[in-house]
């Protein structure tokens, strides 16, 4: 992003990448640095990706994506062989879908290793978006769902140990509106209806509290500065998220995204107590600078 001047680069202003085209936003919508990096997020920008002004500085770069996917699928490939559990693809929740970055990456693999993801939004708008993104890379229509929900109330409430329980209709108060049924794109959005009858395993990646994440104190990002507000008005942090995702699927497999300053050593007390016992924590580099980190957690 920028000229070579000797052994150093330099930034190009408003947002050019190199390739002379300007940041065409106001500069509190969209910054420079996110414009100058559109085509990390995606690599098929160009041909009409959508992202609203949340979706600049949270989605997951693909490069990364891709490779999350990869991993959450030779893991779970290993826990199948390993329990001798019957073959065929996972089911996936992607618990805070956004724009759709990181679905994308999953439904790029094949669906002997992961059949369904379940895309989960309390925003219309932005399950619009992921579908005209899913779109775009050519995503076939029966491997995404778009489910406009509380991610929280689906963990605590639709489903326990991977299966999908029976919740009488006054209980569904994840969006207080009925979530009307559509086609767009070609892909399903929908309600509670359209969640399938098992859940293998979950992606989280939840809001980290806007681009202000990185002024984080001495002790780094902790878990307990996720606030989600929840089905029944109360907040659930981060903590929470971690015994919702576990009690909620079937593999107890669980992947967590996180911000670069996370406090990795913070977070394996959580994790233990909330029942994993097998907790990997990866640095994200892309071009020799560090992104994010994803935390993989199982049971066992």
């Amino acid at each position: 992003m920028g000229n070579k001047a000797g052994t150093k680069y330099v930034n190009l202003p408003n947002g050019d990448c190199g390739d002379g085209i300007l940041n065409p936003f106001p500069k509190d919508e969209v910054d420079d640095k996110y414009w100058a990096q559109r085509k990390r997020f995606f690599s098929r920008f160009d041909d009409g990706i959508q992202l609203d002004k949340e979706s600049w500085y949270s989605v997951t770069p693909e490069a990364i994506a891709n490779h999350i996917a990869k991993r959450m699928a030779k893991a779970i490939r290993g826990e199948k062989d390993e329990k001798k559990m019957c073959s065929g693809g996972a089911i996936i929740l992607d618990a805070f879908c956004g724009c759709g970055g990181n679905a994308i990456g999953f439904a790029k693999l094949d669906p002997s290793d992961i059949r369904l993801i379940i895309c989960v939004d309390i925003d219309r708008y932005k399950l619009r978006m992921a579908a005209n993104n899913a779109s775009i890379y050519g995503i076939s229509t029966d491997r995404v769902l778009f489910i406009q929900a509380d991610s929280t109330f689906i963990m605590e409430r639709c489903y326990k140990n991977g299966l999908l329980v029976d919740i009488d209709e006054e209980s569904k108060l994840g969006v207080k509106d009925a979530a009307e049924a559509e086609t767009f794109k070609g892909y399903k959005i929908g309600g509670y209806d359209l969640l399938p009858p098992n859940l293998d395993a979950i992606f989280l990646s939840p809001p980290w509290g806007g681009p202000e994440y990185l002024n984080t104190n001495k002790k780094g990002y902790l878990l307990k500065s996720i606030s989600i507000k929840k089905w029944d008005d109360e907040r659930m942090d981060g903590e929470g998220l971690l015994a919702a995702a576990k009690n909620a699927c079937k593999m107890k497999f669980v992947t967590y995204f996180l911000p670069r300053t996370l406090n990795i050593h913070q977070m394996a007390k959580p994790a233990w107590r909330a029942g994993y016992r097998h907790i990997e924590a990866e640095k994200n580099i892309l071009s020799g600078k560090l992104k994010t980190i994803t935390v993989y957690l199982k049971n066992s």
